[in-house]
């Protein structure tokens, strides 16, 4: 038989940890986790035309390697309940040619497949993906931004809902809001780790250890801990519960109570997202679970190698199950096996008199809880008093069918997957017998179905556990004995809410009896009818791309934490970067660029439409409009004009510094008012002078901009029926709006064109007119002169003298010079004392409320801020022909550089 690992109980056969494939069982081992699943969409490369793969991948030592680790890695099941089933039945003896013909023979055609008489061959033999659809590329970005504003719109239901105070925990149990929501992320993040921590322990089972002993020295300790004897099967049983725990508990604190009312939602949005507490479940799903599950798919050395995934994972999952809390699990595998009459062998010895002892003393412990489990659901479902009947008055009877119904989807979700992988390699004419179950295998493995069906069913499950959740969980108000279930005192009764008592149960009967029942019988689970509804079910859930935002945070995060694929460590494979590397890296690109544009030019209109609403209702403060009896309409046009000139002024510095080096003879002829601008600018120290006085005028725009549109009044005028805080965020003084529209408007769009059109940017009468005579004009004015002083005394500090092409010659020019210094140093005093004395004085358009004190310092550290950002440019270019050795001397600005 093909080499693999059994761990299982005693005397019983089903068992809960997937063996180890051989080399028959290449392609399936993989499609065990479903982002591990072929997909077209993702293997191939994202352009359109078809693309050439080899087929049988011996290619040298390195891909033979990474087909070996391919071959050898099977992950976990991806749900939140991930104990993996797989009998002997999965795997086929090389050498048995009663197993020749397999369902992966007739249901996996489109797979890439290994020819075992070409192993040894360094051939390849290629096959042309077929090309996708602009169609089918365009649903999947769809798909993506859908799935992203669900997930945004969910979370920010259930932080609303939180501080809020309208969760079971806070209003019935008193629990503080910040630490709810802090419990709550704690306990998502708990989640992750779980959920693609098991996939990495079982997957690196075949791997030597030697491999990755120096490189990931965590993991080498989880591996060695997880690996030793029967333990991995311990870690999934005692994990199990875990998942089920943190799921009732992330229900206890972010599920919303009766009639709670959050962001004014009414109606069917309310009693979809908030009553049915689907915006939990879909948070919990792709950020607790499909996320992480992504990334360990491929990442399992890095995604391994952290003390928390071992001591509050590996460890804690092995005290839980050494607890005995779940062994009942173990009679009803003993059960099985005496039904069948087979025994599989774990890896360790058999239990000697004081083993066995224990273990029953265990198993009749867990027993005890779960019909105590039992007792108070049904107790607190006849009494109305769990968080099911916070959806309205359900029938006692109606509840308990209810209860029983979920467990038998849940359990039949558990147990499919099961089920399909233990049939894979059964011969086709065996499985021909049973109709039902032969139909559902052609369903399930036939094209891209398999990912599909197991995302599908991930979420399915999931959602079931919730609901398990909300009926399990008990609502008793525990403020006096007198209240609580059965006379219980309040501590105990607080225990009870929890839920806790209810994950015991729903591990144990909702999950783990229905693995083993379905890797014991196969074809009879398969050939319940039900099954192909489920299957039709959880394809449909995955085509409607709810979770597919899990793909972009994935892809985020592992840029983020630098994760890397398993082959780049164990195959020497080239390390991943930021760079698309699969065609659905390349559509989350592509979906990413696509959205900023759309949300860039949905902002910029919103500003618009509301920046114009303002001035044409004269809802503006200190607008021209309402202070000097001007026209709105007269603002308005004020408005975009200083705006053109602005964008003007933005693109055509560019342009007249780029065109320096260019002979002005290539262009004398075919643009001559570029060449007017051009002859002016660069004569002498003029392009000195035009950048500062075009560097006031630009200022001065905005600030007359601002000038002109004002700030929002605090009255009740109404603007669209806008909540407040929109309307102070957008149009207050210095709001959004004015920054949006500026700097899109009039400033970057006019230099991305100048960037590249500059002789076709300046050549106008505005450019050469209004921009560089203006600003000519403003520099000889002597206004900005103070600007000189200052230069003139960093030269004096550094040693070092400021080259000029024109000379200050003869006593009057150097009179007129100091002149206008001094002119400029008593306006730049004269204004820095005004706008002071009016920040403490309350007379400035600052917010409201603020104290001068804060006003003045807001004021430094703006202009802070921003001469950095002016100054940081012009340093970046004045070293970027600096050699490199004299810039390495200073470290920071290296770095910068760099």
């Amino acid at each position: 038989m093909a080499e693999h690992v059994e761990v299982s109980f005693d005397g019983a056969q089903g068992s809960l940890v997937a063996p180890l494939p051989g080399k028959s069982s290449n392609l399936l081992h993989r499609y065990m986790n479903p982002y591990n699943a072929p997909s077209n969409n993702d293997e191939e490369d994202a352009s359109f035309p078809p693309i050439k793969k080899p087929v049988n991948g011996v290619n040298g030592d390195n891909h033979t390697k990474l087909n070996e680790l391919n071959e050898s890695a099977i992950l976990p099941v991806l749900d939140h309940a991930h104990l993996v089933s797989t009998p002997e039945s999965f795997f086929v003896d090389d050498n048995d040619s009663n197993h020749a013909t397999s369902i992966e023979d007739n249901f996996l055609e489109e797979s890439v497949r290994v020819d075992k008489d070409s192993e040894s061959s360094s051939s390849e033999t290629y096959t042309t993906s077929p090309p996708r659809s602009i169609i089918n590329a365009g649903l999947e970005s769809f798909k993506y931004v859908v799935s992203i504003l669900l997930l945004v719109f969910s979370l920010t239901l259930v932080t609303s809902t939180i501080y809020t105070g309208q969760t079971t925990a806070i209003q019935r149990d008193s629990f503080n809001p910040v630490a709810t929501y802090v419990l709550f992320w704690l306990l998502l993040i708990f989640l992750a780790i779980m959920e693609g921590g098991l996939g990495c322990l079982v997957g690196l089972q075949p791997i030597d250890r030697t491999c990755y002993s120096t490189s990931h020295p965590v993991t080498l300790k989880s591996t060695v801990l997880g690996h030793e004897g029967n333990n991995m099967e311990r870690v999934i049983v005692g994990r199990q519960f875990l998942i089920v725990l943190a799921v009732f508990l992330i229900n206890w604190l972010g599920a919303p109570v009766p009639n709670a009312e959050v962001l004014g939602l009414s109606g069917i949005l309310k009693a979809i997202f908030l009553d049915s507490g689907l915006a939990v479940i879909l948070t919990t799903i792709i950020l607790g679970q499909l996320t992480s599950q992504i990334n360990a798919a491929q990442c399992m050395l890095d995604f391994l190698n952290s003390h928390f995934m071992l001591y509050f994972v590996t460890y804690l999952s092995l005290a839980v199950e050494f607890s005995g809390l779940l062994h009942s699990v173990y009679l009803v595998q003993i059960l099985f096996s005496k039904i069948t009459g087979k025994a599989v062998e774990g890896n360790e010895a058999s239990r000697g008199t004081i083993g066995q002892i224990f273990f029953w003393i265990r198993a009749l412990f867990s027993l005890s809880v779960v019909s105590f489990g039992f007792a108070l659901t049904f107790q607190a479902l006849f009494e109305k008093q769990t968080t099911i009947w916070e959806w309205g008055y359900i029938p006692s009877s109606i509840s308990m069918v209810l209860l029983f119904a979920l467990f038998v989807f849940v359990g039949m979700m558990e147990g499919m997957q099961i089920a399909l992988f233990t049939v894979v390699n059964l011969p086709e004419e065996e499985l021909a017998r049973y109709s039902i179950a032969y139909r559902n295998c052609q369903l399930v493995f036939r094209g891209e179905n398999l990912q599909a069906y197991l995302i599908g069913r991930q979420l399915c499950t999931s959602t079931g556990m919730f609901l398990l959740a909300r009926m399990m969980t008990l609502n008793y108000s525990a403020e006096s004995n007198d209240n609580n279930i059965w006379g219980v005192s309040n501590g105990l009764q607080f225990f009870f809410n929890t839920g806790i008592m209810g994950a015991v149960v729903t591990t144990v009967v909702a999950s783990l009896i229905w693995r083993i029942a379905a890797s014991t019988f196969p074809l009879a689970f398969l050939s319940n009818p039900l099954v192909y509804i489920f299957i039709r079910f959880c394809l449909l859930i995955e085509f409607l791309g709810v979770g597919s935002s899990s793909w972009v945070l994935a892809r985020i995060h592992k840029c983020v934490s630098g994760f890397q694929p398993d082959e780049v460590y164990l195959c020497n494979a080239e390390p991943h970067t930021s760079a698309p590397v699969t065609r659905r890296d390349k559509d989350i690109d592509r979906t990413a660029t696509i959205l900023k544009y759309f949300s860039s030019l949905s902002l910029l209109v919103f500003c618009i439409i509301m920046l114009t609403e303002a001035i044409f209702t004269e809802q503006k403060n200190g607008a021209l409009s309402s202070s000097y009896n001007i026209p709105p309409a007269v603002t308005f046009c004020l408005f975009w004009f200083l705006l053109i000139w602005l964008s003007v002024m933005e693109g055509g510095q560019g342009c007249l510094i780029g065109l320096r080096p260019i002979d002005k003879f290539m262009y004398a002829e075919s643009h001559l008012l570029t060449l007017r601008n051009t002859t002016v600018a660069h004569m002498g120290d003029n392009m000195e002078r035009f950048i500062v006085g075009r560097q006031f005028l630009v200022v001065l725009v905005i600030f007359a901009m601002n000038k002109i549109v004002g700030s929002f009044t605090t009255s009740e005028d109404d603007i669209f029926g806008l909540p407040s805080i929109v309307k102070n965020v957008f149009l207050s003084s210095g709001g959004l709006a004015m920054i949006v529209i500026t700097v899109v408007i009039g400033q970057l769009t006019s230099q991305i064109n100048a960037a590249n059109c500059m002789l076709d940017f300046i050549n106008n009468r505005i450019m050469l007119y209004f921009v560089t005579h203006v600003s000519l004009a403003v520099e000889w004015s002597g206004l900005l002169h103070a600007v000189y002083a200052i230069q003139m005394l960093f030269s004096k500090i550094t040693g070092k003298i400021t080259t000029q092409e024109e000379e200050i010659s003869g006593p009057r020019s150097k009179v007129f010079f100091w002149v206008r210094v001094t002119f400029s140093m008593l306006v730049l005093s004269f204004a820095s004392v005004v706008t002071i004395a009016a920040l403490f004085s309350n007379k400035t358009t600052m917010w409201e409320g603020v104290s001068g004190g804060v006003s003045v310092s807001i004021l430094i550290s703006l202009m802070l801020i921003v001469g950095i950002m002016e100054g940081a440019q012009s340093a970046l270019f004045a070293v970027v022909h600096m050699r490199e050795e004299d810039l390495a001397r200073n470290a920071i600005a290296y770095y910068n550089c760099q």
